[in-house]
């Protein structure tokens, strides 16, 4: 992936936050009690980016550069209970009705070790699956002989094993992100209100405004609210010397508003994290957002090859390109002419 795929981002949420909320807080439906939330991190560095640490017990590797194994050890090592679910930071689809499902796999077989989901050609999810905290020693023991595959572990314990197709949506909650092609593919970003954001990236010269103001009223026409977010590389200023609302943050104000009948602005005079702004705008179809680059929100790329100069992000990492000649790997290609058939492209992906 490039980056930790712990702090992607899915419908505003990092995979973490989301992993944890949809296992924790939908556990009480399932009728399953948890108690004890544990994330694996590599060391204290790692564990200042992931950034969701309410209610959640960090626990660091004694077992450095040994895989997800050592995260188990870790965990088994310090978890209160008897019963551990294992789940990986790239498996944003996990929920708490598969975990309820494996528990009562567990039920039906006596002196059951482990409780694994099996896919297609014997896939196993080590990584997914009810563990009995005392197979520690196991565990360890694998970690300090230089084992450190969790399906070699496997085959030391009394595993049962669970068919994914026997599994509610068991294909689709087993999914990993792997790639920054799973996650352009899989994971529609939306932020807070569920509403889709799409970045128009490209160098600049490239003409990301003139095709926007080109693309927007085809937009409107297919009866789409939209709201768009430019992302400024200099510092800006849209307040004006003199007008009460500048003096106001010259003071220090470190949020300002203006209010009238007709619109309205707020503005932070600090840092602001872009998801956070893009989490607050409602009451729209689609946000699109002028750069951005490397952000991790699905991209339409532009591209003029009389700019002269490259290819700004993978094609592989688009929803689509617009160019005017061809580019491989493009998935899905279009031409500066081809606004209304980009409009088109986009109102279907929303909905």
């Amino acid at each position: 992936m490039g980056e930790d795929k712990a702090n992607l981002i899915y419908d505003g949420e990092t995979f973490t936050k989301r992993i944890i909320r949809r296992l924790s807080e939908q556990a009480e439906d399932a009728k399953i009690i948890v108690d004890e939330i544990l994330l694996s991190a590599r060391d204290e560095s790692q564990a200042v980016q992931l950034k969701e640490r309410e209610h959640v017990h960090i626990v660091f590797d004694h077992y450095y550069d040994c895989g997800p194994l050592a995260g188990m050890e870790a965990a088994l090592r310090e978890c209160r209970n008897e019963f551990v679910f294992v789940t990986s930071c790239d498996m944003p689809f996990v929920d708490a009705v598969l975990l309820q499902e494996l528990f009562e796999k567990w039920s039906e077989v006596d002196g059951t070790d482990a409780v694994i989901p099996v896919g297609q050609e014997g896939r196993i999810y080590g990584l997914c699956g009810l563990y009995k905290k005392e197979i520690y020693p196991h565990v360890k023991e694998c970690l300090d002989s230089g084992i450190y595959k969790v399906r070699l572990l496997l085959e030391d314990l009394n595993t049962a094993s669970v068919n994914v197709s026997d599994l509610t949506e068991g294909e689709t909650k087993l999914r990993n992100i792997n790639t920054k092609e799973d996650y352009r593919k899989y994971v529609k970003c939306k932020n807070a209100h569920g509403i889709p954001i799409v970045s128009i990236v490209a160098y600049s010269g490239t003409g990301k405004t003139t095709f926007l103001v080109r693309l927007i009223p085809e937009l409107k026409k297919r009866g789409l609210k939209i709201a768009v977010v430019k992302h400024d590389a200099h510092d800006f200023e849209i307040d004006r010397e003199g007008k009460d609302s500048y003096k106001i943050t010259q003071a220090g104000a470190d949020v300002t508003g203006l209010i009238s009948d007709h619109k309205a602005v707020i503005m932070e005079n600090r840092s602001v994290e872009a998801w956070k702004l893009l989490d607050r705008i409602e009451d729209v179809d689609l946000i699109l957002t002028e750069g951005f680059k490397h952000g991790h929100w699905p991209k339409i790329m532009l591209h003029r090859e009389e700019t002269g100069k490259p290819i700004p992000v993978d094609p592989r990492e688009c929803l689509a390109v617009v160019s005017d000649v061809h580019v491989e790997d493009a998935g899905k290609l279009f031409s500066f002419d081809d606004v209304s058939e980009v409009a088109a492209y986009l109102a279907d992906y929303c909905g």
